[in-house]
């Protein structure tokens, strides 16, 4: 299946059939209550499920009309528009409910298509904001291709003309202009204050109205001239396939698995019905080779599952630049392409595992701002599945603009590997005690006949806990460049976080009793939006310290020496 082409750009232009501001308000695509009745479907299927299971599929019948009708009652009293620098949705039967978005409030803006989508050409657009929390701010379910590709650039030109008349404002120079009383989303030259109908705005003074013309000029020469889209990475069937062999997505197969072997609990039959298809004493394995030749089935339908997971979400992955702004296409079932300002970056991670490691595979996520939940969705839909290692500097560079290449980083003291690996063989000390206790009370009871020797092989157990502590240790790091901190941690997975200095919000450094007596502690850094926080872990309390200055701006971040220890490197 050929991935779709790129939509048109921010700079495209206006179709006739787009909104345009002050056009008025405009409804929905006239399919919009079917896409609305199976959300509802969806979210009462328990019901449906008791219904059915009683027979009454006359009162499915009626429960589908009923649910039909509400939904185009729902599509009558949902409109949305352009206006007054805002995109602005009104909606709601029986409580009615008006949101508005401010342009220049805007931070992406997602064009989705599901299958039924993408059967009767329409997409979803939803816009989000930095407040949005875990849903959009505004889902326009559903629009025809070409109106939310259109309208997708529309609210991108506002919201480039939005930024560039307050940025225009804020410019030293400007003379007597100063930011609207209402804020930046107040009309541009006005005072902010909102007029009766009928009256004549506020002219302002003289020198408003060459400013404003200035400020429009700038601005429209400013989106007349971003530059066309251009293609970062994009990614094959295969390497699509090999994301989800090497990644996490191989965990969630074994998960997948799991349940599938106890099918035949949940349908007693089951097992009847394939033994009368073939005899089960002919397949069983019962030489070497058969076991082997299982085993490898089971290899493969495993990371089979895994690599056709990731092609269903991963298909046709696609990373562009257009001008300021991010774009990624994605998705066998449901094509997805999102849109993020670079702007919105707060985070960079390079993820490797062990077995990308060893074969020279990353990836990368990204965190934005916007999300005040514990989990960042953007980060999942902007993530690059996979990529050739030698290959993450230059997208690093392209999404941190001098954050690459990643800096040789600094080891921590010694005093921190002598943590690590005390930590990884207490914990494996604490395991091995849960497991032997329960054994010997068996045994003391007779019930178990456990051999003594047994207690050896506690040995090589802590022996491996305390390779896995060194390279736990190993994994460590920080390092510093003028606008960046990179920190790096993790020994299954190995993480390396790139923050501009520009997007931390605060810092803090926090030591436990354990770290205090060792002389450590490790530096967290606070930025905007959900996700994991950047940390720098076991430091000596001086380096920690030097490190907050640094993100605060209060140092330099050119050089983050330990000091009275000689630098170690990684």
């Amino acid at each position: 299946m050929p991935s779709e082409g790129p939509g048109p750009g921010p700079d495209a232009a206006v179709g006739p059939g787009v909104p345009v501001e002050g056009e008025g308000q405009r409804r929905l695509h006239v399919l919009s209550p079917v896409f609305f009745a199976t959300g509802h479907a969806l979210r009462l299927w328990p019901l449906g499920v008791l219904v059915a299971a009683r027979r009454q599929f006359w009162l499915l019948g009626v429960g589908a009309l009923v649910l039909l009708a509400w939904s185009t009652v729902e599509w009558l009293r949902r409109t949305y528009e352009l206006e007054g620098g805002a995109l602005r949705l009104e909606e709601g039967v029986l409580t009615r409910k008006l949101r508005a978005v401010p342009f220049d409030r805007i931070q992406q803006v997602d064009l989705v298509r599901k299958p039924l989508h993408r059967l009767l050409g329409v997409a979803t657009l939803r816009v989000e904001t930095a407040g949005g929390g875990k849903e959009a701010e505004v889902d326009l379910d559903v629009v025809t291709l070409a109106e939310a590709r259109d309208l997708r650039s529309t609210l991108l030109r506002a919201k480039a003309r939005a930024v560039g008349a307050v940025d225009s404002r804020a410019r030293p120079g400007s003379g007597s202009a100063t930011l609207p009383v209402g804020g930046p989303h107040a009309p541009v030259g006005g005072s902010g204050v909102p007029t009766e109908a009928g009256a004549e705005a506020p002219t302002g003074t003289g020198a408003e109205a060459p400013i404003d013309a200035e400020v429009a000029a700038f601005t429209d020469a400013e989106v007349a001239a971003s530059p066309p889209e251009r293609v970062l990475l994009r990614l094959g069937l295969g390497e699509v396939m090999l994301a989800g062999i090497t990644g996490s997505r191989a965990a969630a197969a074994l998960v997948v698995l799991g349940p599938i072997s106890q099918a035949s609990d949940w349908f007693p039959g089951l097992s009847d019905w394939l033994f009368s298809w073939f005899d089960p004493e002919a397949v069983t394995p019962t030489t070497p080779g058969a076991f082997v030749a299982v085993a490898v089935l089971a290899a493969v339908v495993w990371l089979g599952l895994a690599a056709a997971s990731s092609v269903v979400t991963d298909y046709g992955f696609t990373l562009a630049r257009t001008g300021d702004d991010l774009v990624v296409r994605r998705g066998l079932l449901e094509r997805r392409e999102a849109v993020l300002p670079l702007a919105r970056l707060q985070v960079v991670r390079i993820e490797e595992s062990l077995l990308r490691r060893a074969l020279g595979l990353a990836s990368i996520r990204i965190q934005s701002a916007g999300r005040t939940g514990g989990r960042d969705e953007t980060a999942g839909r902007l993530a690059i599945p996979v990529l050739p290692r030698v290959r993450v500097n230059q997208v690093l560079e392209e999404l941190l603009p001098g954050a690459a290449p990643v800096p040789r980083l600094l080891l921590p003291p010694r005093a921190a590997r002598r943590r690590s690996v005390t930590r990884s063989a207490l914990k494996a000390t604490l395991v091995m005690a849960a497991i032997a206790l329960p054994l010997w009370r068996l045994t003391a009871v007779g019930v178990l006949a456990v051999p003594p020797a047994l207690v050896l092989l506690a040995l090589p157990v802590l022996a491996l806990a305390a390779a896995a502590g060194l390279a736990g240790y190993r994994s460590l790091g920080h390092a510093t460049r003028e606008g960046f901190l990179y920190a790096r941690a993790g020994f299954a997975i190995r993480v390396t976080t790139a923050v501009p200095v520009a997007k931390a919000q605060s810092g803090s450094v926090r030591s436990s009793p354990f770290q205090r007596r060792a002389g450590l502690a490790t530096l967290h850094v606070d930025i905007a939006g959900g996700g994991p926080t950047p940390r720098v872990f076991d430091e000596s309390h001086g380096t920690a310290t030097g490190l907050l200055q640094v993100v605060l701006g209060r140092g330099r971040g050119d050089v983050a020496v330990r000091a009275g220890v000689e630098p170690q490197t990684s």
